[in-house]
C-alpha cells in the first residue's frame, strides 16, 4: 500500500503568488510528481487555502483532483472553513457537527481520518476517536490529522500553535498493543517523532519550510515537498520527496 500526502498546500487567490511563491504551480507539479509514483491513495492534510477558507480556492482544487487515478482523501487544517471545504470537495457526508472525520479501511490497514482545524477536538469525536481505537486495538492503526498530535521540538509552532490535547491524545493510545502512526503537516518541516507506541512523521509544506530552533517565523527555504508513505508485509517506510520551488 502506497500513500501519498500532501500537506499545507495554501493556495491562494488566482495570479497571487504570496511571498513571491507560485503556490498553484507547486501543487500542480505535486499533482504530476505524485502520479509518477502510481499511489494506491493521495491524502491532501490541510490548510488547501492560504489564509482562510474560500470558495473559489476549494473548487479549484477539486478540479485538479477530480480525474486523478486513485482516490483522493482530505482532512481540513487550521486556514481551512470545515464546512466550505466539504461542500465544495465532496465530502459533506463525512461532515459530522462541523467536523470532517472518518474512518477508511487502506488495503486491509485502518485509517483514521481527524479534524483538528480548530486546534482540538471535540468531546463528540474524541468519543468517536476512542471507541475506533478500542476496536482496532489488535492492529497497527494509521491517523491522519494535521496538528501533530505532540509537541516536536519546533520552537515557534510548539509555542504558538500547537495541538491542546496532546496529553489526552498520548494517554488514549498509550495502553493500546498496537502502534499507532501519525502523517500530519502544519510545522512546515520534515520530522520524526516518537513517543511510546506512536510515530510521528510531520511532512513539509507544499509552501516554505520554517527553522525549526527559532522563537519566530523563519523561513528555511521553499522547496515544496511530498511524503511518500508505504507500508507492506516487510514493514512501514517513508520517503520525503523535495520538489523545485515555484519560487
Amino acid at each position: 500500500m502506497r500513500i501519498a500526502f500532501l500537506t499545507d498546500l495554501h493556495i491562494a487567490g488566482a495570479g497571487e503568488t504570496p511571498y513571491g511563491v507560485d503556490v498553484r504551480r507547486n501543487f500542480l507539479n505535486a499533482l504530476a510528481y505524485v502520479k509518477d509514483l502510481h499511489p494506491n491513495v493521495l491524502v491532501l492534510g490541510g490548510d488547501i487555502c492560504y489564509n482562510v477558507g474560500d470558495e473559489a480556492i476549494y473548487q479549484w482544487v477539486n478540479e485538479q483532483i477530480t480525474d486523478m487515478p486513485f482516490p483522493v482523501y482530505v482532512i481540513p487544517g487550521n486556514h481551512d472553513d470545515t464546512v466550505m471545504l466539504c461542500e465544495h470537495m465532496r465530502f459533506k457526508h463525512h461532515l459530522q457537527n462541523g467536523e470532517l472525520y472518518y474512518a477508511l479501511p487502506l488495503e486491509g490497514y485502518p485509517g483514521l481520518f481527524l479534524d483538528t482545524s480548530k486546534g482540538e477536538m471535540s468531546e463528540t469525536q474524541w468519543n468517536w476517536f476512542k471507541e475506533h481505537l478500542e476496536a482496532l486495538r489488535d492492529s497497527n492503526v494509521l491517523v491522519f490529522m494535521h496538528h501533530p498530535p505532540v509537541r516536536a521540538h519546533v520552537e515557534f509552532m510548539d509555542a504558538k500553535y500547537p495541538f491542546r490535547q496532546s496529553e489526552r491524545f498520548l494517554e488514549l493510545i498509550k495502553d493500546l498493543p498496537c502502534h499507532v502512526t501519525a502523517l500530519c503537516g502544519h510545522y512546515h518541516v520534515e520530522k520524526w517523532v516518537q513517543r511510546g507506541n506512536l510515530t510521528v512523521l510531520v511532512t513539509p509544506s507544499l509552501y516554505f519550510q520554517m527553522k525549526q530552533n527559532t522563537e519566530e517565523i523563519v523561513i528555511d527555504h521553499y522547496r515544496p515537498a511530498i511524503r511518500e508513505f508505504v507500508f507492506d508485509s516487510d514493514g512501514l517506510y517513508s520517503t520525503v520527496h523535495y520538489l523545485e520551488s515555484g519560487k
